[in-house]
């Protein structure tokens, strides 16, 4: 549990109780419903908010609205009384609504994008290699050309595979007997193209 905690500390910044509760508390504080809705609908987005949510709220959310247990279930799963399950409950949807109804520049560009950012990051190892078909690739390079947040991961992985590459012995030379009988093995195998 702990390092689930400390894993989405690191990677998203989590909601304060208070300040959301003091938003809630407010009578003049509203959200537009289309818009949470929307974004609840695309899973990244979805996933993005509940990251934000901490794990004592996420939890008993995602038990109880995703996977269907009870509050007295979940109280007794996370050791809590059942007062307390239902208010983090609570409290978790109330913060789950409002990290979605948060207008942020980043997230605002990013969805203007064509291709979503998962989709072009489950693309790039694939574009970096040049496996990629033509409209696929061009659409991966236009999202890296406007996108806020997908540049800088993809330039943190070119330059992991240059290091990794850097690891290769060029004295290390593999011998013409022994890779004759790699060759023959792998072509021997079935489903397996033969190589050149």
């Amino acid at each position: 549990m702990n390092r689930v905690i400390d894993r989405s500390r690191a990677h998203h910044e989590e909601l304060d109780i208070e300040a959301v509760e003091a938003d809630w508390h407010d009578d003049r504080y509203s959200v537009a419903p289309e818009r949470v809705l929307e974004r609840a609908e695309l899973r990244d987005e979805l996933e993005d908010g509940l990251a934000r949510l901490p794990v004592i709220y996420r939890v008993p959310v995602l038990l109880h609205d995703a996977v269907g247990w009870t509050s007295a279930e979940i109280a007794t799963a996370m050791s809590t009384g059942l007062p307390a399950t239902k208010q983090r409950l609570r409290r978790g949807r109330m913060m789950l609504v409002s990290a979605l109804a948060e207008d942020d520049a980043r997230r605002r560009a990013s969805l203007a994008q064509p291709l979503r950012c998962w989709r072009a990051r489950r693309h790039v190892s694939a574009y970096l290699d040049g496996e990629l078909d033509a409209a696929t690739r061009t659409a991966v390079e236009a999202h890296l050309l406007d996108c806020p947040t997908c540049p800088p991961l993809y330039a943190s992985l070119v330059g992991v595979r240059a290091s990794l590459g850097g690891l290769r012995d060029p004295d290390t030379v593999v011998e013409d007997a022994m890779a004759e009988r790699i060759r023959d093995h792998l072509e021997a195998e079935p489903g397996r193209r033969p190589t050149t």
